[in-house]
């Protein structure tokens, strides 16, 4: 579960666009935008670094002060640039803390799978992250399940995670988030008696929205 809830401190910035958004970053400073609750949009800048420690912390909530009046709020969107490394942009949406939101959280596979002990056995995680709906302030920081029993063949769903209390599960239980593979010799020997196939190479750069 989420601890002692992070404090950013935000400016409120009147001048908008991508020239004083690189003027922002170049200070050390991201350009942010806090809105939701039936109030306005509040464009704001926050300090780079001190946002960088609490993504990589894993928090979901944090108090937001603007101009020093303390705001509860989820990190909604963290936009990146074209290399997929540093934030741009952050999307702040203001929250009560008694309400029920939807978030996708990151599920952390824990032990050795069994079944990675057969040879040409992998592990194949289709989705590592599912939305769960639960109160703001009891947003677990991540979930953890342990595959250590998973055997060749066997597959983890949704719906086998062990939620903590209050936390509900809103992505479909059928859908399939991890399961053990064998890359089969015999396709292999075909596959070089062939020439093998050329890989399809699938991709492409996220947009880069600099506002």
């Amino acid at each position: 579960m989420s601890h002692e809830t992070p404090v950013l401190e935000a400016e409120t910035r009147t001048k908008l666009g991508s020239r004083y958004a690189i003027r922002l970053r170049e200070a050390g400073r991201l350009p942010a935008v806090v809105y939701g609750h039936k109030q306005g949009a509040v464009h704001v800048s926050i300090d780079a670094r001190s946002f960088n420690d609490i993504a990589d912390s894993s928090a979901h909530l944090i108090e937001v002060k603007v101009d020093g009046a303390p705001e509860p709020c989820l990190i909604k969107a963290i936009q990146y640039d074209h290399l997929d490394r540093h934030p741009v942009h952050v999307d702040l949406a203001r929250v009560n803390l008694d309400e029920a939101v939807e978030i996708e959280l990151d599920i952390d596979f824990t032990g050795e799978a069994v079944g990675l002990k057969e040879a040409g056995a992998m592990l194949d995680v289709p989705h590592n992250s599912v939305v769960v709906s639960c109160k703001a302030n009891n947003i677990p920081d991540k979930l953890e399940h342990n595959i250590a029993e998973l055997a060749v063949g066997a597959s983890v769903h949704a719906s086998d995670l062990a939620l903590p209390t209050g936390v509900d599960l809103v992505t479909e239980g059928e859908l399939m988030l991890a399961h053990i593979v064998v890359q089969s010799a015999a396709a292999e020997s075909t596959d070089d008696a062939e020439g093998g196939t050329e890989p399809e190479v699938i991709g492409g750069d996220k947009a880069d929205d600099a506002s």
